[in-house]
C-alpha cells in the first residue's frame, strides 16, 4: 500500500513537471517550478528505494539525501510564492538569495554532518525486525528541528496568509497553496507517529495538487500570465495598481526606482514621502494626466485608468518620467526664442542693406528733374549687366512717376562704353517711346561715337548731342 502511494506521487509529479514546462518552459516561475517538483520527485524516488532496500549501506547513503532534499525543497517554495505573488522583490538579487540562503545552508550543513558521521543532527539509521527504520539522534537534533519547523511551515505559510489578508486579487491562490503547505507537514508527521514511514514520502503530494489545482484555475504558469507579468515588470515606464482606498497593491520594476515605494501604502502619501508636488500645467497632454515635481530634479506624469469588476473598484497607474522630456522641451523653446531674436535681427538687416542699396543706386544713377516733364540722367563709371538692368528699371519708374516726356542721358562720365550698355541704351529707348517719350544721348566722345558706329543702326532713332550744355540748349530753343 505504501509502495503504491509513493508510485502514484511519483506519477503526479512528473505530469505537473510536464504540464508546467508545456506551458511556457522559458518562464522563470516554470523553471523554478520544475526544479521545485523535480526536488520532490527525488525525494520521493530516493524514500521508495529505501523503503523495499534491505541493505543497511544503501538505507544509510539515502537518509543522507533525503534530509538535504527536504530543506532544498522548501527553499524552492520560498522562491516560488515570491515570483507568483511578489515579482518585484523575487527581481531583487539580495531579496532572494537572502530567502533561499538559509534552506542551502541547512541542506549543505544536514549532508556534511550526515556524511561526514559527526553525528550532531543524526548518528546513525537502522531497520528494526519489524521493518520499521529507526534513527538515532544527535544532541542538536532538537534545535535543528525547531529549525526546520520555522524554515519549512511558519515561514511560507506566514507569507502565504499576509499575501491572502493584505492583497485580495491573490486571495484564494494563496488559501489554496496554505491548505496545501499545511497539509503536507500534517501528512507527514501523522504518518511518521503511526508508523506509516514509507507515506512520510508520499506527504509533499497535497502541496503539488494544490499547485496543480491552482494552476488549471487560475492559470498561474500559463504563458499569457508569465510573459504578461515579466512585460510589465520590465517595462521602462511605471506601472501601479490601486485598491478601491487608493493603496498600491503592485508596483513593477521601473516604479520601484522612481518612488522606492512600499507595497500597502496610499499612493498620495508614497508621492509626497519621495517629496513629489502636483504641479500641473497648461502643457500637460490631456486633463486625465497629473503632472509632479520634486524640485528642479525629477518630473513624474501620472494617468489613472480605473478599473470596475466582480471583485469591487480599483485602479492602474501609468507613471512616466519626463523630466529630459520637460528639460529637451525647455532647451528647444530657449532654441526657438534665440533664433526668432536673430531671424528678426537679421530681418532688420536685410531691410537696412536694402535701403543702403537702394540709396546706392539713387547715388550712382542720379536723376536730376529738370523740368516738370524733363529729366537728367548722368551715367558715371562702368555698368555691369545687374546696374544696365538697374537703370532701365530706374529711369522707366521715374518717368511714370514724374510723367516725364524727355530723358537727356549724359554719357560724358563712363570709362567703358561696351555692347552691354548699347543694348541697354537701344531696350531704353524702345521703352521710353512706348510710353510716349523719347530718349537724348549727350556727351558723345569720340571714342564713344567709333563704339557707336560698330553697334550698327540701332542709333538712328535717338537724338544725340556731343555735350549736356548743348542738349539743354536745344530743347529750350525748340520749346
Amino acid at each position: 500500500m505504501e509502495l503504491l502511494a509513493i508510485i502514484f506521487t511519483i506519477v503526479i509529479l512528473v505530469t505537473s513537471i510536464v504540464y508546467v514546462l508545456l506551458q511556457d518552459y522559458r518562464a522563470t516561475a516554470n523553471r523554478i517550478f520544475a526544479l521545485f517538483t523535480t526536488a520532490s520527485l527525488l525525494l520521493s524516488c530516493a524514500g521508495a528505494v529505501r523503503f523495499a532496500s534491505r541493505n543497511q549501506t544503501e538505507i544509510w547513503l539515502l537518509s543522507g539525501l533525503l534530509t538535504s532534499l527536504q530543506a532544498a525543497i522548501f527553499g524552492l517554495l520560498i522562491w516560488l510564492i515570491l515570483i507568483l505573488f511578489m515579482p518585484h522583490r523575487y527581481n531583487q538579487p539580495a531579496i532572494r538569495w537572502a530567502t533561499i540562503s538559509p534552506y542551502l545552508v541547512m541542506a549543505i550543513g544536514l549532508a556534511i554532518d550526515w556524511y561526514g558521521r559527526f553525528g550532531f543532527v543524526g548518528r546513525d539509521v537502522f531497520r528494526e525486525e519489524r521493518g520499521v527504520l529507526t534513527f538515532v539522534r544527535g544532541p542538536a537534533f532538537g534545535p535543528v528541528f525547531a529549525l526546520y519547523i520555522i524554515g519549512c511551515i511558519v515561514i511560507p505559510v506566514t507569507i502565504l496568509v499576509t499575501l491572502a489578508v493584505r492583497h485580495a486579487a491573490v486571495r484564494m491562490p494563496t488559501i489554496w497553496l496554505t491548505a496545501g503547505t499545511l497539509l503536507t507537514f500534517l501528512t507527514g508527521y501523522v504518518f511518521r507517529e503511526i508508523g506509516l514511514t514509507a507515506l512520510t514520502y508520499a506527504s509533499l503530494l497535497p502541496i503539488h495538487l494544490s499547485f496543480g489545482w491552482v494552476t488549471i484555475k487560475y492559470g498561474l504558469f500559463r504563458p499569457s500570465q508569465v510573459a504578461l507579468q515579466a512585460a510589465v515588470d520590465h517595462l521602462p515606464d511605471g506601472v501601479l495598481v490601486l485598491d478601491a482606498n487608493r493603496q498600491v497593491r503592485f508596483a513593477n520594476r521601473a516604479a520601484q526606482q522612481l518612488l522606492a515605494l512600499e507595497i500597502g501604502r496610499g499612493l498620495e502619501e508614497v508621492l509626497h514621502g519621495a517629496g513629489f508636488v502636483e504641479q500641473n500645467t497648461v502643457s500637460d497632454p490631456s486633463p486625465g494626466y497629473r503632472r509632479f515635481v520634486r524640485g528642479n530634479e525629477r518630473v513624474l506624469l501620472l494617468f489613472e485608468v480605473a478599473i470596475r469588476d466582480e471583485r469591487g473598484g480599483s485602479s492602474v497607474v501609468l507613471l512616466g518620467d519626463v523630466t529630459i522630456v520637460e528639460r529637451q522641451q525647455a532647451d528647444l523653446l530657449a532654441s526657438q526664442a534665440i533664433l526668432s531674436e536673430r531671424s528678426a535681427a537679421l530681418e532688420r538687416s536685410l531691410a537696412e542693406l536694402r535701403q543702403r542699396d537702394d540709396l546706392l543706386r539713387r547715388l550712382t544713377l542720379p536723376i536730376i528733374p529738370l523740368s516738370s516733364t524733363t529729366l537728367v540722367v548722368p551715367l558715371i563709371g562702368m555698368f555691369d549687366t545687374e546696374r544696365c538692368q538697374t537703370l532701365v528699371q530706374l529711369i522707366l519708374n521715374e518717368m511714370a512717376t514724374r510723367q516725364a516726356r524727355v530723358v537727356l542721358i549724359d554719357v560724358t562720365g563712363l570709362t567703358v562704353f561696351d555692347q552691354t550698355l548699347a543694348l541697354t541704351l537701344n531696350q531704353l529707348n524702345q521703352g521710353a517711346r512706348l510710353m510716349g517719350a523719347q530718349i537724348v544721348l549727350c556727351g558723345i566722345r569720340p571714342d564713344l561715337a567709333e563704339v557707336m558706329i560698330h553697334t550698327g543702326s540701332m542709333w538712328d532713332r535717338i537724338r544725340s548731342f556731343a555735350t549736356l550744355q548743348d542738349g539743354v540748349s536745344a530743347l529750350l530753343l525748340a520749346r
